[in-house]
């Protein structure tokens, strides 16, 4: 297969989630040891995430992510600091503190998101960063013409290829479905609307096991210029931007710990691409 790398992976656990699920930073790393991903844009995972200390426990996800991207920085070149909307200016001064002192060069939101969002946008583009605000909707249109200098992390939905792709600061993420769970990826079609080089690879743990975008990717009736854009050709040059002595390492991380797959892949019965462990 292909090399593979991940702009959508969290680091972290979501407690209300019914099984909840979660990640820490060996798992995954062994998870893409078996599964060609090379490296990943890194961020905390969503909505949900332990917060009974308040602050103090986004402050804490940001340095578990600050804290891959120094221990393995060829697998997390760069990661994104967890804006939350309950903290007001508590929660935008510690963005700016993770982007300054932790060397994060952006932020992520999780839905859902509205105005509020705005003045973290804002502390990221001051620093010309990467935003995702899980986000293909009007307000993601008024707010990447708002922020022409921000580069933006957003859905490959049909509305997203069809309303966004005037935006040139806009990068357009492959993951799980385009409109909904059952529906089907044209890639040729996305690459006519929004450009192929703005097509990017996300796999979203440590809620989807994206081994099943992968092999949709690779048995997709599209030329393998396309195929090696999607997995990791334009998200390559998107992390330069950022970190221009980066490469794409050689071979994906080696495997930390030898699991049983019925534990480390194990999935919701009921819905079979949603991951249940909890790490």
């Amino acid at each position: 297969m292909r090399p593979y790398i991940d702009c959508h992976n969290h680091i972290g656990r979501t407690i209300d989630r019914v099984p909840p699920v979660g990640q820490n930073t060996a798992m995954c790393l062994t998870r893409f040891a078996e599964t060609h991903i090379h490296a990943a844009i890194s961020m905390p995972t969503a909505v949900g995430s332990p917060i009974s200390r308040g602050v103090v426990d986004i402050r804490e996800q940001n340095e578990v992510i600050a804290r891959a991207c120094r221990d393995f920085p060829g697998v997390f070149p760069i990661g994104l600091a967890l804006i939350e909307e309950r903290f007001g200016k508590l929660g935008i001064e510690e963005a700016e503190r993770a982007m300054s002192e932790l060397g994060l060069v952006g932020i992520v939101g999780h839905p859902p998101i509205a105005e509020w969002c705005i003045p973290f946008v804002e502390a990221a583009a001051a620093r010309e960063g990467l935003v995702n605000l899980h986000m293909h909707n009007v307000l993601m249109d008024e707010i990447a013409a708002m922020f022409p200098h921000c580069t933006f992390i957003s859905h490959a939905s049909t509305w997203g290829a069809e309303n966004l792709a005037k935006h040139d600061n806009v990068f357009f993420e492959v993951v799980q479905y385009p409109d909904g769970q059952g529906s089907e990826w044209d890639f040729a079609w996305f690459a006519d609307k929004v450009g192929r080089e703005r097509l990017i690879f996300g796999a979203d743990l440590p809620y989807y096991d994206y081994r099943v975008l992968q092999k949709t990717i690779e048995q997709a009736p599209i030329d393998d210029d396309l195929k090696d854009r999607i997995a990791y050709k334009n998200l390559e040059a998107l992390i330069q931007r950022f970190k221009p002595d980066w490469s794409v390492p050689k071979a994906p991380p080696q495997t930390v710990r030898v699991y049983d797959p019925a534990e480390l892949w194990a999935v919701n019965p009921d819905n079979p691409v949603r991951l249940t462990v909890f790490a």
